[in-house]
């Protein structure tokens, strides 16, 4: 991981997506695929995502894009 890459926040990943924290926080319980993978930090319940994983994640869903 790069470290000086900044880790967001539930409100930050809210923000990004254009989504409530309330439904992100629903989406982690009922529906994971709807949500980016996020970091599971050892001996935390902290919700944190990578923006580089959030981007990956995103680009899967960009209409015509190319996958090899």
């Amino acid at each position: 991981m790069n470290h000086s890459e900044k880790l967001l926040t539930l409100e930050d990943l809210a923000e990004m997506l254009g989504r409530s924290a309330q439904t992100i926080k629903k989406d982690l319980r009922r529906n994971p695929d709807a949500v980016p993978p996020r970091l599971q930090l050892p001996g935390t319940r902290l919700l944190r995502w990578r923006a580089t994983d959030v981007q990956a994640w995103l680009g899967q869903f960009v209409r015509g894009a190319h996958h090899d």
